[in-house]
């Protein structure tokens, strides 16, 4: 009933039928890179360019709209890539949102990507990292002022059994968040630490 009355469409060309379709999935460039990491900043893996039209209008229909269908290509897109990385022994780790943040929202868009991921390697996820302030969101934010808005914003509670942890966000810019999380894992641990995210804007 709900497809009949608000039919899907794609969020490339308006096609009706799917989120994304084949034509506009098959002309997003798709190219795993690498920033290696420095002092307490991990090695980060990101997807594609976030100034993909199709990329960008799904990340904004998951984050902003509740379009939870616009999790499926992106975490295709993931699963693709990170075949070839992962590990035994790794853990999958949200980037958490706030509490406040998450009640407005519904959910939190790196948890509907990390259980597809997980469901398909069957890695374990680990959900103890924690965001304790109400941040502004970092889009919002300057380079310098995104550093400033999230620090100490992330704090890692209980214990940590794990060879790696994967650590994945939607989008990273300049690395802050990645960053921020880092330091409080760092806190009580020294496992390697592989930061993902879809877009790299």
């Amino acid at each position: 009933m709900l497809d009949a009355i608000a039919p899907l469409k794609c969020l490339g060309c308006d096609k009706i039928g799917a989120i994304a379709c084949a034509d506009c999935l098959s002309k997003v460039k798709i190219e795993l890179k690498t920033i290696p990491g420095q002092k307490l900043m991990p090695t980060t893996v990101s997807v594609a360019d976030f100034d993909e039209p199709l990329l960008k209008n799904l990340i904004h229909a998951l984050k902003y709209e509740g379009v939870s269908a616009a999790s499926e290509p992106l975490a295709n897109w993931l699963i693709k890539e990170l075949g070839r990385l992962i590990q035994p022994g790794d853990v999958l780790m949200p980037v958490p949102l706030h509490s406040i943040r998450q009640r407005e929202r519904g959910f939190n868009q790196s948890e509907k990507l990390i259980k597809k991921i997980a469901d398909k390697f069957q890695i374990p996820i680990s959900r103890n990292l924690k965001r304790v302030r109400n941040t502004k969101p970092q889009v919002e934010c300057t380079g310098e002022e995104r550093r400033i808005n999230l620090k100490n914003a992330f704090i890692y509670k209980g214990g940590l059994n794990a060879k790696r942890i994967l650590l994945l966000d939607d989008v990273t810019t300049t690395g802050s968040t990645f960053l921020e999380c880092t330091k409080a894992i760092r806190k009580i641990s020294d496992v390697p630490i592989l930061a993902i995210a879809v877009a790299r804007g």
